[in-house]
């Protein structure tokens, strides 16, 4: 968009100074026009109406008024070539959007349909794609769908009440659904539209008044949940906590242990690539359990001399009494430097607020190892990232920064690095990963980042 207002702008400049230059030309080169005269001489010749000459043309306006019908034609031209080019452009490029979208969807059986992409939708969506279960999104708000699409979902955009909306996202053959509007009624009719198109799916709707869920589950909803009551318990359970009532099943994350010997979870990060011999000597382990593959195969029991690659993960026999590979009670904080500063304010606090999570994240998983908070901190870390490469690509935008496509593509792919460190894991994290978020946070703002700002502290650009 930002190219086509340049290029329309251009245009625009082009048009009025041809008006100018016309209406000018015949005042000065005919005796007796008047500036209304001229303008609308330049208008019919311009436009090629036919409606003939107001005033008897001098040879010299005869001349100039050729030339302006010429260039009055090719701007003419341009204009409806500019066009055309915006629209087909933009249905194009939508067109096959949606056919790559929707030639997967017709792929997907057995899948779940979330209605609604806002603050509980896409907690949601979140967790289907951790545990690996296919879904597709529909919203008919431009934004969630641009937040879902950026995260790698699939979606349809539309009424999720609609027949036509429920089939495109696979209705016959999905699973289940979930209803997560913020009106009963709307997720009363979403249900009611399910069942009718598919009598045996499984429908969870998010409710808001206790006291329509006996309509909803007459509409077809199979569980009704309500997300108020669920904040209140555990509001309760935090003041019980207070008095001393433990009523919170706090899960421990730390490897089980037997005999003094537990297993240990390594993923590898260096680009590099390294024998296992130097993973068992970095972490003092015994053995190798099994390495497994960037690309999924597993292989057990590898030999010492067997290359790891970045990305893959590997799995080692430790013994407990080793101080080095002792599940650790405490780890390396991120500590903000002026180093990292990027010479733009706003970049900056919200690369400061990206350190104090990850930090806050590292607690949860080696210090309180409660399953809810490390669950919790990381879902606050990722929606952190996702908005904070938001505005930086709306900065981008804004001053049209020259390496703005090439920064796109570094926010997405560092948000799926992301969002692959917890997939299939059920908040089970690498022993490393605190390491990995530190070094794909500095290397981004070191090198990514410094550029963006080094461009904007040119313009004279120090605060957004």
């Amino acid at each position: 968009m930002k190219e086509y207002r340049k290029e329309w702008l251009k245009l625009s400049i082009i048009i009025i100074s041809i008006l100018m230059i016309g209406t000018l030309g015949y005042y000065f080169l005919e005796d007796g026009w008047s500036l209304l005269d001229a303008f609308y001489m330049v208008i019919i010749s311009i436009t090629t109406v036919g409606y003939g000459e107001i005033h008897e043309l001098s040879p010299a306006g005869r001349v100039f008024t050729i030339f302006l019908i010429l260039s009055g034609l090719g701007v003419a031209a341009t204009t409806m070539t500019k066009v055309a080019k915006f629209l087909l452009e933009g249905e194009i490029k939508g067109a096959f959007r949606r056919k790559r979208v929707s030639k997967k969807i017709s792929k997907l059986k057995n899948h779940y349909i979330v209605c609604g992409h806002g603050r509980s939708g896409s907690t949601i969506c979140l967790k289907l794609y951790e545990l690996n279960i296919p879904f597709v999104v529909i919203d008919n708000r431009e934004e969630a769908l641009q937040i879902a699409e950026e995260r790698g979902f699939l979606t349809v955009p539309g009424n999720a009440g609609s027949d036509v909306t429920l089939l495109a996202a696979g209705i016959e053959r999905a699973k289940g659904l979930v209803t997560c509007c913020s009106d009963d009624g709307t997720n009363l009719l979403i249900a009611l539209a399910a069942r009718e198109l598919n009598p045996n799916i499984y429908i969870i709707s998010l409710g808001t008044f206790p006291t329509n869920e006996s309509r909803m589950i007459r509409a077809g909803a199979d569980e009704v949940v309500y997300p108020i009551r669920l904040g209140s318990e555990q509001v309760a359970k935090f003041i019980g906590k207070q008095y001393g009532i433990d009523l919170e099943d706090s899960t421990n994350l730390a490897p089980p242990n037997l005999l003094g010997y537990n297993l240990k979870l390594v993923k590898y990060f260096d680009s590099k690539n390294a024998p296992l011999k130097n993973i068992i000597d970095r972490y003092n382990a015994i053995s190798v359990v099994a390495l497994k593959r960037k690309s999924g195969i597993t292989i057990e029991n590898p030999g010492l001399d067997t290359l790891v690659e970045r990305d893959d993960s590997v799995i080692l026999l430790v013994k407990e009494d080793k101080k080095a590979i002792t599940s650790p009670t405490s780890f390396e904080k991120i500590v903000w430097s002026d180093d990292y500063s990027v010479g733009i304010q706003s970049i900056d606090e919200e690369h400061r607020g990206l350190i104090l999570l990850i930090n806050r994240f590292g607690d949860a998983l080696f210090i309180s190892k409660s399953k809810k908070e490390v669950a919790k901190s990381f879902e606050q870390l990722l929606d952190y990232t996702v908005n904070h490469f938001r505005n930086e690509e709306e900065l981008m935008e804004k001053y049209n920064y020259p390496e703005i496509k090439q920064h796109i593509q570094e926010h997405h792919r560092l948000t799926q690095e992301v969002l692959e460190l917890n997939k299939d894991k059920h908040y089970v994290f690498p022993d490393n990963i605190i390491e990995f978020l530190k070094s794909w946070l500095i290397n981004h703002i070191l090198e990514v980042d410094r550029r963006l700002g080094e461009f904007l502290v040119k313009k004279g650009i120090h605060e957004r």
